[in-house]
């Protein structure tokens, strides 16, 4: 099949939808099919990435909710259209709501495609940390009409859990929803030792603060709505009891001001190491470099990086909501806790002070992730694809007369 993956999103973006992105376009190219990306350009300010054949990139303008995010201009619509009208594809896969969204919906309905889009944002618990002049209640309200407005257009809607599912229904969306959670990729995995301790020497180096420590990562933007400043009383209750231990963040955001302000308060800035954005294909060393991971976000539609984490058999504590709920169900590879300090603090305290704990959750977080492998859940896309596309070549059949 011929795919098209639309974006308003992409590298050198760095979120859970650019990886998803990514990840779908290089299995699905693995399993012979043809896949292009449709996405905005980004300033030279942000960083050069590669070109790549198969992404095509659109004029942009800034967004002013989002400074790290673009916006398809009006005026790239039309380069936008001849685009998909010369690949030709089978499915049109829409992965955002926004500009990028608008266009591949208005050519979707010209050339009969059903519309497939997938909601791996919840807004209504996210704009009110970027948008702080105007009422939360006026925010949320707004948001829930414009989901009602993007969604109602929609086919079929892929949520990446059942929670955010019943998120939407719960704004009187009646579509036909299938949850297909973002698979991770083989890299993924348990590491060998060596390569282990090879990468965490070079992590010592480059951070000394990290030598000699037991390491409790966070993996993931710095936002005000995945709530890393949370960590900073968590981790003052953990050093109570034990002296040995650092809190390293790998990632950044509009948030680690706040972070970093919060670690100062607290007399922790010694304590709370930045690695800044890290490039995909490091993570996984990240995480096996580490004892803990440890994840407070209550916004999550699904957790990617928490799953990642646990694929490389990285225990997990976590706060149990949203899309948390949905991949730990319970205890699975970690512990999942409650909002509460004391309780998060605890459950590393666990993991830090028993070996043979540490070891079993470390083998059943990895055997855990093993049902979110890439594998697993691009065949469910692909079935779903070969549905979408079927339905096109109805409808083709039936604006010609042919029944």
């Amino acid at each position: 099949m011929r795919i098209a993956l639309v974006s308003d999103c992409y590298w050198p973006r760095v979120n859970g939808v650019t990886v998803s992105v990514q990840t779908y376009r290089d299995e699905l190219t693995r399993l012979g099919h043809e896949v292009m990306i449709l996405c905005p350009e980004y300033p030279l300010s942000r960083g050069a990435v590669p070109a790549e054949d198969t992404v095509r990139r659109f004029h942009s303008m800034a967004n002013a909710v989002s400074t790290e995010d673009r916006l398809l201009r009006p005026s790239a619509f039309p380069r936008f259209v001849r685009a998909l009208e010369r690949f030709n594809p089978d499915v049109i896969h829409i992965n955002t709501e926004f500009t990028a969204y608008f266009a591949a919906r208005s050519y979707a309905k010209l050339r009969g495609y059903p519309i497939l889009i997938t909601s791996h944002t919840d807004y209504e618990d996210y704009v009110s940390n970027y948008i702080t002049y105007v009422p939360a209640s006026l925010l949320k309200a707004a948001v829930r009409f414009l989901m009602r407005f993007v969604f109602r257009n929609a086919d079929v809607i892929i949520t990446p859990s059942r929670t955010q599912e019943q998120k939407l229904k719960a704004y009187h969306i009646r579509k036909r929803f299938v949850v297909i959670p973002t698979g991770i990729a083989g890299a993924f995995a348990p590491k060998p030792a060596e390569e282990v301790s090879a990468y965490r020497s070079a992590l010592d180096a480059r951070f000394p603060a990290l030598s000699g420590q037991r390491v409790l990562l966070f993996a993931g933007r710095i936002t005000v709505e995945k709530d890393v400043k949370f960590l900073i009383p968590v981790l003052r209750r953990i050093l109570y009891c034990r002296d040995d231990v650092v809190l390293l963040l790998a990632g950044d955001g509009p948030g680690r001001a706040l972070v970093e302000a919060a670690a100062k308060r607290a007399g922790l800035a010694d304590r709370v190491v930045f690695m800044g954005y890290v490039p995909w294909a490091e993570l996984p060393l990240v995480y096996a470099s580490a004892d803990v991971f440890v994840f407070p976000s209550k916004t999550e539609t699904q957790g990617l990086c928490t799953i990642e984490a646990m694929g490389t058999g990285l225990p997990v504590v976590a706060i149990g909501e949203m899309g948390t709920l949905d991949v730990m169900r319970g205890d699975h590879g970690g512990f999942m806790v409650g909002n509460d300090k004391k309780e998060f603090a605890d459950a590393v305290l666990r993991l830090l002070g028993d070996a043979k704990l540490r070891a079993a959750k470390s083998a059943e977080a990895a055997q855990w992730a093993k049902q979110y492998r890439v594998e697993s859940t691009t065949e469910r896309l692909e079935r779903l694809y070969k549905i979408v596309a079927a339905q096109r070549a109805r409808n083709l059949r039936l604006r010609s007369g042919i029944r």
